[in-house]
C-alpha cells in the first residue's frame, strides 16, 4: 500500500470514528431545537390567553434574548473547565425545567421567569461546538459543525410541525411535548455522549484562560474573524428583520398583496435550503475552498440576494433572492465557528465560541432597530444599501486580513 493510500485509509477510519462519536450530539442538538421550535409558534397565543399585551410579548422575547446573551460566554467557560458533557446535560435539564414551569404557569410573571431560564440554556451550542472540536481533526471540523447546525434546522422544522399538530387540541400540549423531548435529550447526554477531558487536563490552564474577551482578542486572526462574522450577522439582520415589511409594501404575489401566507412559503423554503446546504453542500465546498474563499462566497451570495430582492417584481426573481440569501446564511455559522475553532487551543474552545455567540446575539438586538428606523421612513434604497455596505466591509476585511491558507493545510 502506498503512503498516500495508507494516509487516506487512516483519515477515512478517523472520520468514521468521529461520526460515531458525534451522532449522539447531533441528536441532542436536534431534539433541543425541536423542543424550542414546538413552543415558539404557540407562545404569543399562550400569553394572549393570560391577557398579555403585545408589549408584554416583546418583554418576554427580549428577556429570553438577554439571558442568552449573558449565558453564552459563561457556558463556554464552564464547558472548558468542567467538560462539554456536563454542561450539555445541565442545559438539557434546565430546558426541561423551564418547559415544565411554562406549561403550568399561572400568570405572565411565571412565563417570563420560565423563558428567562430557557434563555440561559441558549449558549449550549458553544459547548456543542467545543465537543465537536475535541473529537474531530481540524480538516473535518467545518463539515462536522455544518452537520451539527443542520441538526438545528432539522429539529426546528420537526418541532414546528409538532406544534402545529398538537396545538389544535391544546396550547399546553406542545409545551409538554418540548418537556418530554428535553428529558430524552438529557438521557442521551448522560449515557451516549463521550466523556471528555476538559475537567481533568484543562482545569490547570483554566485560571489563565478564564477571561472571555481576552481570549477573543488574543490573536489578530481571531479579532478579524469576529469582526467579519459580526458584519455578516448585522447585514443579514438589517435585511431579514424588515424583509416582510418591505415585501408587504412593495411586492405583489400573483395579483395579491404580500401577506402572512406568502411569508410562510419563504420561511419554509429558507428552512429547507438551510438543511440541504448544511448537511450536504457545505461539506463538498469545504473540500474545495479555503476558509477565506468560503467567507467571500458567503458575502457574495448574500449581497447578490439583497440586491435581487430589492429589485424583484416577479416570484421567480424573489425565489432567486431567497435562494442566494438562505444559502449564504446557511454556510455562515458553520464556517465562522469552524474558522474560530481551528485558530484556538482546546482549552479555549468553549470560551471563544461562547463569547462570539454572545456578540452575535447583540446584532439580533441592534439590527432590527436600525432596519426598522430606516424602513419606517420608507427609505428602501438606504435600507438595502446599508445591508450591502456592511456585508461588503466584511468581505473586504476577509480578503485583505485573513490568511489565504487554512491552519490545518499549513500544518500538513
Amino acid at each position: 500500500m502506498t503512503e498516500a493510500a495508507y494516509s487516506k485509509s487512516v483519515s477515512s477510519a478517523a472520520l468514521r470514528r468521529n461520526w460515531r462519536i458525534l451522532v449522539p450530539l447531533f441528536l441532542v442538538v436536534c431534539i433541543y431545537s425541536a423542543g424550542m421550535a414546538s413552543v415558539l409558534p404557540i407562545l404569543p397565543f399562550y400569553l394572549k390567553e393570560m391577557g398579555a399585551t403585545p408589549l408584554i410579548f416583546g418583554v418576554v422575547i427580549a428577556t429570553e434574548a438577554f439571558s442568552h446573551f449573558i449565558a453564552a460566554p459563561i457556558l463556554g467557560q464552564l464547558s472548558d473547565r468542567f467538560g462539554r458533557k456536563r454542561v450539555l446535560f445541565a442545559c438539557q435539564a434546565m430546558a426541561a425545567g423551564s418547559f415544565f414551569l411554562l406549561a403550568v404557569a399561572p400568570n405572565v410573571f411565571v412565563v417570563i421567569v420560565a423563558r428567562a431560564l430557557f434563555g440561559l440554556t441558549g449558549g449550549n451550542f458553544s459547548a456543542a461546538v467545543g465537543y465537536v472540536a475535541d473529537h474531530t481533526a481540524p480538516e473535518n471540523r467545518r463539515q462536522a459543525i455544518s452537520i451539527l447546525t443542520g441538526g438545528v434546522g432539522l429539529g426546528g422544522v420537526t418541532g414546528a410541525g409538532l406544534s402545529g399538530l398538537l396545538s389544535n387540541a391544546s396550547l399546553t400540549l406542545p409545551i409538554f411535548a418540548a418537556f418530554f423531548l428535553s428529558i430524552v435529550a438529557m438521557i442521551i447526554s448522560l449515557f451516549a455522549l463521550k466523556a471528555d477531558q476538559a475537567s481533568t487536563t484543562q482545569s490547570g490552564s483554566y485560571e489563565r484562560e478564564k477571561t472571555s474577551f481576552r481570549a477573543i482578542v488574543s490573536s489578530p486572526v481571531i479579532r478579524i474573524l469576529i469582526i467579519v462574522m459580526l458584519c455578516h450577522f448585522l447585514s443579514y439582520g438589517i435585511y431579514s428583520s424588515q424583509m416582510p415589511i418591505f415585501l408587504a409594501e412593495t411586492f405583489t404575489w400573483n395579483g395579491q398583496a404580500f401577506g402572512p401566507q406568502h411569508l410562510s412559503y419563504i420561511v419554509a423554503a429558507d428552512g429547507v435550503i438551510n438543511i440541504l446546504v448544511q448537511l450536504f453542500v457545505l461539506g463538498w465546498l469545504g473540500g474545495r475552498f479555503s476558509e477565506r474563499q468560503l467567507i467571500l462566497l458567503i458575502f457574495g451570495l448574500i449581497c447578490s440576494g439583497f440586491l435581487i430582492a430589492s429589485l424583484a417584481t416577479t416570484i421567480p426573481l424573489l425565489a432567486l433572492a431567497v435562494l442566494c440569501v438562505s444559502a449564504g446564511d446557511a454556510m455562515a455559522k458553520p464556517t465562522y465557528l469552524a474558522a474560530l475553532s481551528v485558530h484556538v487551543t482546546a482549552s479555549r474552545q468553549g470560551v471563544v465560541i461562547g463569547s462570539a455567540q454572545s456578540l452575535g446575539a447583540l446584532t439580533d438586538i441592534v439590527s432590527p432597530l436600525i432596519g426598522g428606523f430606516i424602513l419606517g421612513h420608507k427609505l428602501y434604497g438606504v435600507w438595502i444599501g446599508l445591508a450591502i455596505v456592511v456585508a461588503s466591509i466584511g468581505a473586504v476585511l476577509a480578503h485583505v486580513r485573513l490568511p489565504s491558507t487554512d491552519p490545518e493545510t499549513q500544518k500538513s
